[in-house]
């Protein structure tokens, strides 16, 4: 009877052993919590159309997938599951056919607040759509074909000063927003917009807007004043 005790004890530490040795030798990684499959499930799920191809590089799974707007590239963490980026690589299907007004109605259905901004981005056929609500700034894209959304950013709106019984003093203008950057430049120069920069000077900064000219071909840098919003200089590289 005792030697079936010991007999029993010896067998347990032996498994436990080989488990521990295969835990040290195999450990599962966190870069191990998303498969491919659940990856293209996650990118058919949030974005519908069909996976065309899909690679696995850098800790990230590249998935391509067609939609009727185009095709789309998405880069997914294989850590979280988490969609890192999202690119058009080709544009298909109708062009815009919601009207700013439409599409200003889809992002006030989606998201409660006071629309402040609209902007169309060809790029994807969208617009961006930027609302107010008491504590937040959200910034939403809304599909220009279908009215869907995209996309919801948001930012929490600081709290305005308390009144004090200091005078009064003028309010400093503000910087103009990146969207509005672009609208001006775009007044300027009919093309694409390929890429835009920030740069803080003492005089308040100036946005750079590189666009592809839709006439001539041709790429030209737009330099706007971040706050007076004029265009100071347009250069064309050769």
């Amino acid at each position: 009877m005792i030697m079936r005790k010991w007999w029993g004890i010896g067998i347990f530490i032996i498994v436990l052993s080989v488990a521990a040795l295969a835990f040290f030798l195999f450990p599962r990684t966190a870069a191990d919590s998303v498969t491919m499959d659940e990856a293209q499930l996650s990118i058919e799920q949030l974005y519908g159309g069909v996976i065309e191809n899909a690679t696995e590089t850098n800790g990230f799974y590249q998935i391509e997938f067609k939609r009727d707007d185009g095709t789309y590239i998405a880069a997914v963490n294989r850590a979280d599951g988490q969609v890192e980026s999202l690119e058009l690589l080709e544009k298909s299907g109708q062009a815009k056919t919601l009207s700013e007004e439409q599409a200003s109605e889809a992002a006030s259905a989606a998201e409660p607040g006071e629309v402040k901004e609209i902007q169309y981005v060809e790029n994807g056929n969208k617009y961006e759509v930027e609302i107010h609500s008491d504590t937040e700034r959200k910034v939403l894209a809304i599909s220009a074909e279908t009215g869907e959304v995209l996309d919801v950013q948001k930012a929490a709106l600081e709290a305005p000063a308390e009144p004090d019984s200091a005078p009064e003093q003028q309010e400093p203008e503000r910087i103009i927003s990146q969207n509005a950057a672009i609208a001006i430049a775009k007044e300027t120069l009919n093309g694409t917009v390929d890429d835009v920069e920030f740069t803080q000077t003492t005089d308040g900064g100036y946005y750079l807007v590189e666009m592809d000219d839709d006439t001539s071909d041709r790429e030209a840098t737009i330099q706007i004043h971040a706050i007076r919003g004029e265009t100071m200089t347009v250069e064309w590289d050769d």
